[in-house]
């Protein structure tokens, strides 16, 4: 008897762990999510940088390559060689590749959350005795 009340009482403990682990999960995920917005905000630019040289073969003129469509040619965006537009082009590459990784560490985190809201749902099946 000792032993059952050992393990339930390990259980209780454990189960007590759970808000402050949940709520955790919850501040980093609005995190993410208020970071993404920024970023969507300051703009995203999906493009590869591209120089295009002078005569004497220094970088003189700045573009944006993005990647090809199906069936459609590769669009190019010229964006000179204003130093300010360049710095701002260049910066809306990093906030896309930095949405982008966001993007991926909000979908674990939701892969995560599923997982454990079934293991919780699987648990509490178990405790009640309606698994059968």
């Amino acid at each position: 008897m000792k032993k059952t009340k050992k393990t339930t009482a390990a259980l209780t403990a454990l189960a007590s762990e759970f808000p402050a682990l949940i709520n955790r999960l919850d501040k980093e995920i609005d995190g993410i999510v208020g970071r993404m917005d920024l970023l969507k905000k300051g703009g995203l630019i999906y493009a590869s940088p591209h120089w295009r040289k002078d005569s004497s073969g220094a970088e003189k003129y700045f573009y944006l390559l993005y990647p090809q469509q199906a069936g459609e040619k590769r669009r190019r965006e010229y964006v000179g060689c204003d130093l300010e537009k360049i710095e701002e082009a260049r910066a809306a590459i990093e906030r896309g590749k930095e949405f982008d990784e966001l993007n991926k560490q909000l979908s674990a985190l939701k892969s995560r959350i599923e997982q454990v809201h079934e293991a919780m749902g699987n648990a509490k099946r178990y405790l009640t005795g309606s698994w059968w």
